[in-house]
């Protein structure tokens, strides 16, 4: 067995078709080794078929050329166990013109590719193997690129499907978050309304009434805001604004705050002008407050330009502004902080009227006052009831505010009392010694199936 025409290989490049011939004569293996020279392969030689399989087990072969006449399995047989054992090797037969017969059966059994006869011409049969084997690598490099593809497209579909998961992982992951925040932002409202009251009971902790009047004041200046046409942020901005409007009144003393305004003299007067400036002042570094504390500014500003602090005419005070100073002064003429003497309705819209375009915005003026029967709350005692704090149970809504002795909101209206809470005030009632007003919904009120809501609205 002799190895002919072999060449060394450099790591980058491809190896060459390895071509084996089986023939029992030396002169015709070296005739077809010295033809295959002239082309781009390794030619590997055998003097039998058993030396043949022996290579063929051991060597990556791409064609393999058997002579029809040898010693033992002749090249028929041969080229069939070539063909079960390697079935993507070429088979090429040669023969004589006497052995028909032969190649025949080598046909049929051997399933060879071609045959050649003795003698052969070079040329032809270079042309011929370098085709076939041209044939057979392109053969070869497709299956391998249909392997590739499988596998890609299987790896594609795993992916795909890892994908999908991930992707519906994610959305789901995504969902919970923004139900999270959702959650979240519900609280933060919550908390930031309770907050908001909470400095607007310590503006009003001193003066009796106070912190009920800026309730009202508060949901006037929304109703104005919203029947002016303002926008969602800014009625929102105007009605946190109005529930604040006394927050500058913590710098007073409480000499000054238990007179009514008509008997201040102008020390007093000048004491009292700090009121908005404080109250800015306080709002200032309050991020999103910035709006509401400029309104609180601007609120003693008149619309003929000589309030104060700033002299502002018309429309250069803020909406906001000029709103606040209307329901603030309505409220404070029913509750007679200006003369000591309370007035009813009809008399502090008589008042606001009388000093239209003077101290406030005449258009505001007209709208406010035909539109102050919307803030008639007789038809909401009809859902209410007082109660005693030992008599309510877990889950009654307060109809009303609930404040402390000195003025301070404790609870919200709309809040539903808890078991915990209720036994919170039966603690601070029996310190106090000072027994709550419970104001709460009837429970059989068509209100009472709206908790949820009342919660939201409380804490928005």
């Amino acid at each position: 067995m002799v190895f002919a025409g072999t060449t060394s290989q450099g790591q980058n490049q491809a190896n060459k078709p390895v071509v084996l011939i089986v023939d029992d004569e030396e002169n015709i293996l070296k005739a077809l080794t010295r033809s295959l020279g002239r082309i781009d392969v390794d030619v590997v030689t055998a003097t039998s078929a058993g030396d043949a399989l022996y290579i063929l087990e051991n060597t990556d072969v791409d064609l393999v050329i058997s002579d029809m006449r040898m010693p033992g399995d002749d090249g028929a047989e041969l080229l069939r166990q070539v063909a079960d054992r390697s079935p993507n090797t070429l088979r090429f037969l040669l023969t004589g013109h006497s052995d028909m017969e032969s190649t025949i059966r080598a046909i049929n059994e051997g399933k060879i590719h071609q045959y050649l006869t003795k003698p052969w011409d070079d040329v032809k049969l270079r042309k011929l193997i370098e085709e076939s084997l041209h044939t057979r690598l392109l053969e070869a490099r497709n299956q391998r690129l249909q392997a590739e593809l499988a596998a890609k497209s299987t790896q594609l579909e795993e992916l795909n499907a890892s994908l999908e998961k991930r992707v519906e992982d994610r959305t789901e992951e995504l969902k919970l978050n923004a139900r999270l925040l959702e959650h979240a932002f519900s609280d933060l409202q919550k908390s930031y309304g309770h907050v908001l009251r909470l400095a607007s009971s310590l503006g009003a902790l001193r003066e009796p009434g106070a912190a009920e009047a800026a309730e009202s004041r508060a949901r006037m200046a929304e109703s104005l805001a919203e029947a002016l046409g303002l926008g969602e942020q800014d009625i929102r901005e105007i009605r946190d604004a109005a529930l604040l409007s006394d927050l500058g009144n913590i710098g007073l003393p409480d000499a000054l705050l238990s007179r009514p305004l008509v008997e201040y003299d102008g020390a007093d007067m000048q004491e009292y002008a700090q009121v908005p400036i404080l109250a800015e002042a306080a709002l200032m570094g309050i991020p999103g407050m910035r709006h509401s504390a400029a309104m609180l500014r601007s609120q003693f500003e008149r619309f003929d330009g000589s309030g104060y602090p700033d002299h502002l005419v018309g429309a250069a005070i803020p909406a906001g502004a000029r709103i606040i100073a209307l329901v603030r002064d309505y409220t404070d003429l029913l509750r007679g902080r200006f003369t000591g003497e309370s007035m009813t309705a009809q008399q502090a819209r008589s008042e606001l009227l009388r000093q239209s375009n003077q101290r406030y915005d005449p258009v505001m003026v007209d709208i406010f006052c035909e539109a102050c029967s919307a803030f008639d709350t007789e038809d909401l005692a009809l859902n209410e009831e007082h109660a005693k704090l030992d008599e309510l149970e877990a889950g009654r809504v307060l109809a009303q505010d609930l404040y402390s002795e000195k003025g301070m909101i404790l609870l919200r209206k709309g809040h539903v009392l808890t078991a915990e809470l209720l036994q919170r005030l039966t603690h601070l009632q029996q310190w106090s010694g000072r027994d709550f007003d419970m104001v709460v919904e009837k429970q059989n009120s068509p209100d009472s199936d709206c908790e949820g809501l009342a919660e939201t609205r409380a804490g928005s």
